[in-house]
């Protein structure tokens, strides 16, 4: 059956060179939250925004109901004013010299717009000054630390463009390079799409056991992400548990792929089943456990796993065809005769369609 693990490579060097690029090329960026009341209640549905100073670029959001302001996606090192706006468009409230340094969320801390009036028992309206409370003034050595520390994120966010360019121009030397670089700057990121870049690198190189150890360790990353038990990371505060669960499955199923091309048919079914149970798509990753299977005359298992890949998506022409192999293989004709009339009503001109129709009227 050497055709079906052809058709298992090409399926996988796709898949992998669609996900490669695009997943891990946003840097490190910091963010900015607060809190704020007006009357010592949120101030819900405000407006806040944040202007770099350097650039002139804004940032925009909303006071959601609990009072809390958030900014994401803002460049290390740079320096903001931060602005309130009421409902008719007047500033309530206005900061400068707001510094992001890149490890994670500065803090505007709580900002009250209104002062409760101290005579006769209620509470007022008197607003504010829009000037606010002097911040502390930082010393030397935390000035000295807030540049290395941007500093440092800025040569990080200079490997991830090296990287992605390299990949975008399939020179994995490079992108390898600049990624092993990037994970040593930072040893303990949860962002475990560097990882699983670092595996597509070594693998289009044919480094295939290094891309194994890369997947391995960036399955790893992910799966803490999508569990909840990841270290708190101040380069990547706003983790994604679904995309790392997603991560998690597809670095799996390409080292099945690696294992496919080592001739190591045990160790890429483990690898392809470790994926299809994690991955919330597996789709992909039962179809190549059911491939797999097949190859190696395990029939009924192989059934099972184009059903459970059909079942995931129902208009994976190759699962049902695999599917119908497998239970005529295995002797269940009407099962089979069933799966294959699906194949070949989703795929009537398909590779395996000669093959299909040769089936059916055998029976």
């Amino acid at each position: 059956m050497k055709k079906q693990n052809v058709i298992i490579t090409v399926a996988l060097s796709a898949f992998l060179l669609a996900f490669s690029v695009a997943a891990w090329s946003q840097g490190y960026t910091g963010g900015l939250k607060g809190k704020v009341t007006n009357n010592y209640e949120p101030a819900n549905g405000l407006r806040a925004v944040l202007t770099d100073m350097n650039t002139g670029k804004t940032y925009k959001t909303k006071i959601d109901k609990k009072g809390e302001l958030y900014f994401g996606g803002l460049q290390p090192g740079e320096t903001f004013i931060l602005e309130i706006f009421g409902e008719k468009n007047e500033v309530l409230y206005s900061r400068g010299g707001i510094n992001i340094s890149g490890n994670g969320e500065e803090s505007a801390g709580d900002i009250e717009l209104t002062k409760p009036e101290q005579s006769g028992g209620k509470a007022g309206g008197q607003p504010f000054s829009a000037t606010p409370a002097k911040s502390k003034k930082l010393s030397k050595e935390e000035q000295e630390k807030q540049k290395a520390d941007a500093a440092k994120i800025g040569s990080m966010n200079t490997l991830i463009q090296q990287a992605q360019a390299a990949m975008q121009a399939q020179n994995w030397p490079d992108a390898e390079k600049a990624l092993k670089q990037l994970i040593d700057a930072d040893p303990n990121t949860t962002r475990w799409e560097f990882y699983k870049a670092l595996g597509d690198a070594q693998r289009n190189q044919q480094h295939l056991p290094d891309a194994i150890q890369s997947y391995e360790q960036g399955t790893k990353v992910a799966l803490t992400v999508a569990s909840g038990t990841a270290p708190k990371d101040p380069h990547n505060p706003n983790q994604d548990p679904m995309k790392a669960k997603q991560g998690a499955g597809q670095m799996l199923n390409s080292e099945g792929g690696i294992y496919v091309q080592m001739g190591n048919n045990d160790s890429a079914i483990a690898a392809f089943k470790r994926g299809a149970e994690i991955d919330p798509d597996p789709a992909m990753a039962y179809y190549n456990l059911c491939a797999m299977e097949f190859n190696a005359a395990k029939y009924e298992d192989a059934a099972a796993a184009c059903d459970k890949s059909a079942a995931a998506d129902p208009n994976k022409a190759e699962a049902w065809f695999f599917k119908g192999a497998a239970l005529n293989k295995a002797g269940k004709g009407a099962e089979a005769t069933e799966a294959l009339n699906k194949y070949l009503q989703l795929q009537p001109n398909g590779t395996h369609a000669a093959e299909a129709k040769q089936m059916l009227t055998q029976k």
